[in-house]
């Protein structure tokens, strides 16, 4: 992923105009994007059928559109930008849940929807996919509260108007939204913007200012803590601020929403934090530092612990994606790798970084019966266990997030969750957009029975994109994460029992694979075998207790 908007190529054409469907496919792929996500309808199949004639860009076709919007955020997340395409109203509400929690989670997703032409607009024309009372902005209008730049595309500025809207993305780390008139996806634009790279730069007195202040907060610092947010990752910038925590001899701290950004096994790394809730050891490394280094952090409900963490607002440095902040004075207007990068040279330069790091204590030793019905601690640790390096984890909401975050990773995996959003389905999807994001890394998927049911036709578009994960859906008879909040006997959280092994069959057919593991023994059985088979989506299935939960789930509802 790119951690700067000034490497993009850019290409000379001979031409002095192309049709929209051009200039943007040829943006999109300027900054990484080979891939769209989405569902065809009429309002834009004319701009579908202009970006099919594009070599390097391939549709991948969703079952619905919420599935194409999750599998689109995780493929921002490694691209740095994605893809979405649908048709309107109906189309881009059905997609809204995924967007909005790629505005949570800061994913780039740029969402296109084919619109209605711009003459039935002019008519006010009753047409389909509408309310049939001549108001077109109302759908762009909603997008307007989870996008931080939103336009309908017109004839006179359409290749400014797409500059703006992936420059926004971009910058911003968040989705935005653009309408394309049916009429207009062929419609000529000044090809010579495309020979601009898109691009943004931090003003270099702002720069130089916000060093200075942090120069000055940390000359006297004897116990500084690096906490790292998900923002890191999503700039690509994990080795950088591994580098500030080696340039201070300090410890670096991951919250949940950034498990993976830093390698676990890097001296420096000291541990997830999230208030007093998973590890006492973090929670005093920051609770004791006199400077607290925010990268990218956002302290919500679940990444604070339920707000257990205490901010040191006078001794605290906030880096967010278009602004910093060090301690109580103004914010400056810095872009966040701007601001990583003179963190790291005022650590350097202030020759501080000869502290002793204290060695993360070795986990407890779990003892797990390979011939005992499984139980929540033996399942995460045992999956710990196999867990291969360069590998990518996608766990969803509930007891996989919880399962994972109790996990020592191996070196080099990437982690895909949702953790400020938390909307149960959404890795299963994801798992397709990280795939073809990143084909060197197998995805390993977690996930429960009940967040499966939401999004389980996307095993088919797995099946048919050649993405081969291992699954390993968590069968506990349903929502287990909301039995440990409130009455665990509800009938409302009971789910009614699939065939797994034959919806898998039939959505997959021979590309597929499954397995089902009751105790350890069968659970390290499958998992060997789903690791042989690289060439197939291996589905394991997990039985367990619908009344188990993962400890740190366990302490979480006991806090709620």
């Amino acid at each position: 992923m790119t951690d700067t908007l000034e490497t993009y190529a850019v290409e000379a054409l001979p031409r002095l105009t192309v049709p929209v469907h051009e200039y943007l496919g040829r943006r999109l792929m300027q900054v990484g994007v080979e891939h769209l996500f989405g569902v065809p309808g009429d309002f834009n199949l004319t701009l579908l059928d202009g970006l099919a004639t594009l070599d390097g860009l391939t549709w991948v076709g969703s079952p619905n559109e919420l599935g194409a919007g999750y599998a689109a955020d995780a493929y921002a997340r490694v691209r740095g930008l994605a893809a979405l395409v649908t048709t309107y109203g109906v189309g881009e509400l059905s997609a809204l849940n995924a967007v909005a929690g790629s505005a949570a989670e800061s994913a780039p997703v740029l969402h296109i929807a084919g619109s209605p032409s711009t003459r039935a607009v002019a008519a006010g024309a009753l047409v389909h996919h509408t309310l049939a009372d001549g108001d077109f902005g109302r759908f762009e209008r909603a997008y307007a509260e989870v996008t931080v730049a939103q336009h309908t595309l017109t004839a006179e500025r359409a290749a400014e108007q797409i500059d703006a809207v992936i420059l926004a993305a971009l910058t911003h780390r968040k989705p935005v939204y653009l309408s394309i008139p049916s009429d207009l996806a062929d419609a000529p634009v000044d090809a010579e913007g495309l020979e601009v790279p898109l691009r943004v730069r931090s003003a270099a007195a702002d720069v130089d200012n916000f060093e200075a202040q942090v120069r000055g907060l940390l000359a006297d610092a004897q116990r500084p803590v690096v906490v790292v947010g998900h923002l890191v990752a999503r700039f690509g910038l994990g080795r950088v601020a591994l580098g500030l925590a080696r340039g201070l001899g300090c410890p670096l701290v991951t919250l949940p929403s950034a498990k993976g950004a830093v390698d676990e096994s890097e001296p420096h790394h000291a541990g997830v934090y999230a208030g007093t809730l998973i590890d006492a050891r973090t929670a005093a490394l920051v609770r004791d530092a006199d400077v607290v280094l925010n990268l990218g952090t956002v302290m919500s409900d679940v990444l604070s612990g339920l707000f257990t963490h205490r901010p040191h607002d006078a001794r605290t440095v906030q880096v967010d994606p278009v602004s910093a902040q060090v301690g109580e004075a103004a914010p400056v207007g810095v872009l966040f790798a701007d601001a990583l990068r003179a963190l790291v040279r005022a650590a350097r330069d202030g020759g501080v970084g000869s502290r002793e790091i204290a060695a993360r204590p070795a986990a407890a030793p779990v003892a797990v019966d390979a011939d005992a019905p499984l139980t929540q601690v033996a399942l995460w640790h045992t999956v710990q266990e196999w867990l291969p390096a360069h590998g990518a984890l996608l766990a969803d909401t509930g007891t996989s997030f919880w399962g994972a975050m109790s996990m020592h990773l191996p070196d080099d995996t990437v982690v895909v969750t949702q953790p400020i959003w938390n909307s149960i389905g959404y890795a299963l999807p994801a798992t397709l957009g990280q795939g073809l994001a990143d084909p060197t890394r197998r995805p390993v998927l977690l996930i429960g029975d009940g967040a499966a049911q939401m999004t389980a036709q996307e095993l088919s578009t797995l099946a048919a994109t050649g993405v081969r994960p291992v699954v390993i859906l968590v069968n506990n008879a349903g929502y287990t994460i909301e039995r440990a909040i409130q009455s665990p006997t509800a009938a409302y959280n009971d789910v009614p029992a699939w065939d797994w092994a034959l919806l898998v069959r039939a959505l997959c057919g021979d590309a597929a694979q499954t397995h089902r593991a009751t105790t350890a023994g069968e659970l390290v059985t499958a998992l060997g075998a789903a690791a042989e088979a690289r060439e197939s989506l291996v589905l394991v299935e997990v039985m367990l207790d619908k009344f188990d939960a993962p400890p740190l789930l366990q302490a979480l509802a006991a806090g709620s």
